[in-house]
């Protein structure tokens, strides 16, 4: 299915990076202000849950297109996003959409907008190329693709089961 491809916009996250990408030795960075829309946000569990966008939120990804995806490699993906750090501070919160470079794909139906800060995939964070890996990986044999956004102030959750499943 075209939502197939949700998977990926979201893994893409990892390895796309503005030149501004927090690195291990945050004292050698210059201090950058909090931003005062995630510093006065509250807390995951406490932020309301987003009204629906455009797109799907749920639905079912075909295992055999996810394969096919996820044999042609993240480079192949990382061509139809752009993505920036999203940082509080020198705090790295997420990764944030810029846009979708290509209008015609199968992003287009899902509840994706520019602004929007992936937090987690599956559970876990996507801060450096080798978790984006592990995810990556992970995928071939996962049963469920789920991604945890901020839009805003506020939360969404994706959620995308994969047929058929592995048992």
């Amino acid at each position: 299915m075209r939502q197939g491809l949700l998977v990926l916009v979201i893994a893409a996250c990892g390895p796309k990076p503005s030149p501004h990408v927090p690195d291990d030795d945050l004292e050698t960075r210059e201090t950058v202000a909090p931003d005062p829309e995630l510093a006065a946000a509250p807390g995951d569990d406490q932020r309301a849950v987003a009204p629906p966008g455009k797109g799907l939120r749920t639905g079912t990804i075909a295992r055999d297109h996810l394969v096919a995806v996820l044999d042609a490699g993240p480079g192949t993906f990382l061509r139809q996003v752009e993505v920036a750090p999203r940082l509080s501070g020198n705090q790295f919160v997420g990764w944030q959409l810029v846009q979708l470079l290509d209008h015609a794909g199968p992003l287009h139906d899902v509840d994706l907008v520019p602004g929007d800060v992936l937090l987690a995939m599956n559970g876990k964070p996507l801060a450096r190329p080798e978790q984006l890996q592990t995810i990556w990986d992970s995928l071939r044999s996962a049963n469920e693709v789920s991604a945890r956004l901020w839009r805003g102030g506020q939360k969404l959750e994706l959620r995308f089961t994969v047929e058929p499943p592995v048992r």
